[in-house]
């Protein structure tokens, strides 16, 4: 396998007195990432909902880091493209959706 898609969810943790104790994932947005092992280094595209906002640099992209960590030690490269479908700025895990998506797909490639 070379490629894999994977679609991730919304969450909320902020639930009553369970702030940032208590999570869910909810069934209302999703990013979906497209990871693809390449011979090159990593790169990340953004498409999707307000995606020109987006960081595209391995250090401030959270899905950039968790593959950077992955790989420090391996001798490959992917490329990521992320499809962001879940709102900016909302408290519904938009950075945590993409970066969850990158560790199960690099983890199942």
């Amino acid at each position: 396998m070379r490629r894999i898609k994977v679609r991730s969810p919304c969450s909320s943790a902020n639930l009553g007195s369970g702030f940032d104790s208590f999570g869910l994932a909810l069934e209302a947005f999703y990013d979906t990432l497209t990871i693809e092992l390449t011979d090159e280094e990593i790169r990340i595209e953004v498409t999707g909902m307000e995606a020109e906002k987006i960081p595209t640099s391995l250090e401030k992209n959270t899905a950039g880091l968790v593959a950077k960590k992955l790989l420090q030690d391996r001798d490959i490269g992917v490329k990521i493209s992320i499809h962001k479908g879940i709102p900016l700025r909302m408290g519904l895990g938009s950075s945590g959706a993409s970066a969850a998506a990158c560790v199960f797909g690099l983890n199942e490639l």
